[in-house]
């Protein structure tokens, strides 16, 4: 089948026209075809303002967050968890929480967990990053973080959207053929020989 009787094809299930042999159920399947078609058109500019709002917000986070935390050395004051070995995969790369102190900005010395790369050993230097209170907290977002969840949020909506609608769609077609099917059994039996 080539390209234009697929399109021509598309045409006439979206539009049955004045076509003595399409039922009711043609035009509802028609209709539900051209509203599916339009909730998902229609779908992309609202995944855009959302996705948009979550990079503003995320983008005002990592801003906040860049200019209120920094990056200090500390050295463990204990091993780092041992190294986990993961059935196929082999020996795990994480992090586990190990205690070490380190210097805030204004000279005071702090003692407490901080996340260590399994297997390293007391004494180590490892970085950390503190917010102004001198505890240490996670690295600060990117606006590349902010970039990427915005993207992120709004194709996923966009993409669940879609599916919903299409399954919908789905769905009023299945329940179309099932009374498609009941009429022309009634028409069948109605001219069937006894």
């Amino acid at each position: 089948m080539n390209t234009s009787s697929h399109w021509s094809r598309a045409w006439r299930l979206v539009r049955p026209g004045r076509n003595p042999l399409a039922r009711r159920e043609d035009r509802v399947e028609a209709f539900t075809v051209v509203l599916a078609i339009v909730l998902v058109i229609v779908a992309l500019p609202v995944a855009a303002a959302v996705a948009s709002g979550v990079f503003a917000a995320r983008s005002e986070q990592a801003a906040t967050e860049q200019a209120t935390r920094y990056r200090v050395e500390a050295t463990l004051l204990e091993d780092g968890a041992p190294i986990a070995i993961g059935g196929r995969a082999g020996a795990v790369q994480d992090t586990s929480p190990a205690e070490a102190t380190w210097v805030t900005r204004d000279g005071a010395t702090r003692v407490g967990d901080v996340q260590a790369t399994r297997g390293t050993l007391a004494g180590t230097k490892v970085p950390v990053w503190l917010d102004e209170a001198g505890n240490a907290v996670d690295a600060p977002t990117t606006a590349l973080d902010a970039r990427l969840l915005g993207v992120g949020t709004g194709v996923g909506l966009w993409l669940a959207f879609t599916v919903v609608v299409l399954a919908g769609q789905r769905c009023g077609q299945f329940l179309l053929d099932r009374a498609r099917w009941a009429r022309w059994q009634e028409e069948w039996r109605e001219f069937a020989p006894h």
